[in-house]
């Protein structure tokens, strides 16, 4: 027996008991066995169990997370995939990549109701790994909530960047080499369209459509940046310098 549940965890990733079946009712997450001509009860703990950890790790964080729920609705847009609840986050694991990306927390927000964020941690291969990535999300979470260019969905590449500007912004001797008493004597309205213009991929045609703004407006505004700062931000080294400076001032803010 102690085979057959070993093997079912390693298939689930979950953790597994086998009771015998007298006529009970059945919970929600037990199910009937039949083996060996005898009929058990399979009872799942969704809890997260690590027997077998590798695969695509995708996070939803919702601030009162509604478990059932949520897990509900991934499995009808999801298959194949095991759902766990773990702190205060649902965890999607599979096997394969799965289509999740920027509309994904809106297809979740219009089945909930809730203001959703979804984290791609990447492919992962040991528990070592998946606990350091979760706990630079964790880390980060509160001052990823406050960027609306993210959409609510939070990439490897999104924690690189803003774990560099954390560090960054606590290294003195980055701060010595920033004129930021001129940054803070500047009109936020001119580093917000800085910013969207780097993330945009400094393209004047999709920076402009993201602001709603007229693209002489968007190029006065660059232009301005380029007479107070001197950085041009078309420039890849001087928007790099304007990125990791401005994004340090403003999470200096929070």
């Amino acid at each position: 027996m102690q085979d057959l549940i070993n093997f079912f965890e390693i298939q689930t990733n979950k953790k597994i008991k086998i009771l015998e079946y007298k006529n009970q009712d059945l919970k929600n997450n037990q199910n009937l066995l039949t083996f060996d001509h005898k009929t058990y009860i399979i009872e799942i703990d969704d809890k997260l169990s690590f027997n077998n950890v590798k695969g695509y790790y995708y996070i939803i964080y919702q601030q009162n997370l509604e478990f059932e729920n949520l897990r509900k609705i991934l499995h009808n847009l999801y298959e194949d995939v095991n759902i766990f609840e773990y702190n205060s986050y649902l965890i999607l694991n599979s096997n394969n990549s799965l289509d999740i990306n920027l509309s994904t927390p809106q297809i979740i927000e219009s089945e909930t109701y809730t203001t959703t964020y979804v984290a791609y941690l990447g492919k992962i291969n040991d528990i070592d790994t998946f606990n350091f990535r979760l706990s630079i999300l964790d880390e980060l979470l509160s001052s990823l909530k406050t960027e609306t260019n993210l959409n609510n969905f939070i990439t490897l590449h999104d924690l690189s960047v803003y774990k560099a500007i954390e560090l960054i912004g606590k290294e003195k001797s980055f701060i010595d080499l920033i004129d930021f008493p001129k940054i803070k004597n500047m009109d936020e309205n001119l580093l917000h369209t800085g910013i969207s213009f780097i993330e945009n991929d400094l393209n004047i045609s999709k920076t402009s459509s993201h602001l709603f703004l007229h693209r002489n407006t968007l190029i006065y505004r660059l232009d301005k940046i380029k007479e107070i700062l001197e950085l041009d931000l078309k420039n890849f080294k001087h928007s790099f310098i304007f990125y990791l400076s401005i994004k340090s001032y403003l999470a200096s803010k929070l």
